[in-house]
């Protein structure tokens, strides 16, 4: 005899659940072809729920072919039922949560518009540096007696020579003692942020993050279920008394800035707001994750050093390489307390998230390549250079649209008063990344002036001529 509540699986709704008790039983032969299920109504009182739940699972089984009804004699199993085996009834729908946001949608455009693109499209909408900008560092080699030597030496932290070399670095890394630090290798600096938040963080935790900011576009809070409380950042200030507010309301666990080219916004905090940010923060016990993966772009690097220089006991650092060398370059590092470093290193091993050793040794080259200096200062002179030419067409052509020009970094954040003004850039195929993206309005964008050569400035003053007023 089958025993109905007993077998009922713990899936829900509860109408999927008695198909697929039924669908079972079917399997497995305890319900022969032609035989009759119970009444409905004793059905539905010995798996406790509605009739009309066990009205809809049968409704949907007769549909599928599995079962019959006759009026007036009641439900049974269909002569030839035609049932897939056991192993290959997973239904991975049921498991998929469709995603209908706007966000969604809007980088499906994008990703649309870069994916049909034949060379006509002025993508201002990447995250990254062009090619003719990537530093041209020439050949190297690396054999393979070399790398297995490494693997002898490899280190919890990472690949000892790339340690050293970014340790004594002025181009790239923050002059520190990291006498009480722990310098570690990472993924980059997305995984960066997914060690630390899932170190030192439980589900439901808070954090508080400047807006508009690219934190808002990432997936890893509500991987883990972190709340996310946003501090506006407007034209250079930080507004620190928004942050005491939600410090109180929210028992916030972490700050997360990107002071230095903030992104998207291009916004510096100056040597006096990071002070002040920092007696804050120190007032209250907060400490603060700080990502730093335009540093390199800083030309005096004594004048506005990072926080982690001026704190360092009090600031977890990030930063990476994949801005410089490449989307793909997943390399980056984290500089924190050493308390902090052992949790984070015990994480890292224990999710597997250890770097490949030979993206280690590449990079460890590149740093090391004697043009290196040489091409990121051909880098950031370029850069310097586009970012003031858009500025001047944006400025000629759409005398309306409202920016700062930023010391460094790639992008323009511009705002204006067309709410729809991503659709309308789009269709003169100029590609812009909406502030909704960045936890701002549909009136924002930002546009990365890093693809912007001579040619390029020429199209997209011609297709902002033709460009539709608001």
């Amino acid at each position: 005899m089958i025993n109905w509540a007993t077998n009922l699986p713990d899936l829900k709704p509860k109408y999927l659940a008695i198909m697929q008790l039924i669908k079972s039983l079917i399997q497995t032969d305890q319900l022969l072809p032609g035989q009759r299920l119970p009444a409905e109504r004793q059905l539905a009182a010995w798996l406790q729920v509605d009739r009309s739940t066990v009205s809809r699972a049968l409704a949907e089984l007769t549909t599928q072919g599995l079962l019959r009804k006759k009026r007036g004699s009641g439900t049974f199993v269909s002569q030839l039922p035609q049932l897939k085996p056991l192993t290959t009834t997973v239904n991975w729908q049921l498991m998929l949560h469709p995603t209908h946001s706007t966000a969604t949608a809007i980088r499906n455009q994008i990703a649309q518009a870069q994916g049909l693109d034949h060379g006509q499209l002025i993508d201002g909408s990447r995250a990254d540096l062009p090619t003719d900008l990537t530093p041209q560092l020439g050949q190297f080699t690396l054999d393979w007696q070399t790398h297995l030597d490494h693997q002898a030496q490899i280190t919890a932290t990472g690949d000892p020579a790339l340690l050293t070399t970014l340790s004594r670095h002025t181009d790239l890394f923050p002059q520190l003692d990291l006498s009480q630090q722990t310098l570690m290798i990472s993924g980059g600096a997305e995984q960066s942020l997914f060690l630390v938040l899932s170190s030192l963080l439980q589900p439901g935790d808070a954090v508080a993050c400047v807006t508009p900011s690219y934190f808002n576009a990432t997936a890893v809070f509500q991987t883990l279920d972190i709340r996310t409380y946003p501090v506006p950042l407007t034209t250079s200030h930080f507004d620190l008394d928004q942050l005491e507010r939600t410090i109180r309301q929210h028992r916030v666990k972490l700050l997360l800035m990107n002071p230095t080219f903030e992104n998207p916004t291009g916004e510096t905090l100056t040597l006096t707001q990071r002070q002040q940010l920092l007696q804050l923060c120190q007032h209250y016990q907060l400490p603060i994750v700080e990502d730093d993966v335009f540093g390199w772009l800083v030309t005096d690097k004594a004048a506005m050093p990072p926080l982690k220089a001026l704190a360092p006991a009090n600031v977890i650092y990030i930063s990476s390489l994949s801005k410089l060398l490449g989307p793909n370059t997943r390399i980056g590092w984290l500089i924190a307390p050493q308390a902090i470093g052992q949790r984070l290193l015990q994480v890292q091993k224990q999710l597997d998230m250890v770097p490949s050793l030979l993206a280690q040794e590449w990079v460890n080259l590149a740093l090391n390549s004697p043009r290196f200096s040489q091409e990121l200062t051909r880098v950031t002179t370029a850069l310097t250079r586009r970012r003031a030419a858009v500025a001047a067409i944006f400025r000629q052509y759409r005398p309306e649209w409202r920016f700062t020009l930023p010391q460094g970094g790639f992008y323009l954040w511009v705002t204006q008063d067309d709410r729809d003004i991503f659709h309308k850039l789009l269709a003169q195929d100029i590609l812009v990344r909406p502030g909704t993206l960045f936890g701002a309005s549909r009136n924002a964008f930002r546009f990365n002036v890093a693809g912007m050569t001579p040619n390029r400035l020429t199209q997209l003053a011609d297709r902002l001529k033709a460009l539709d007023p608001a």
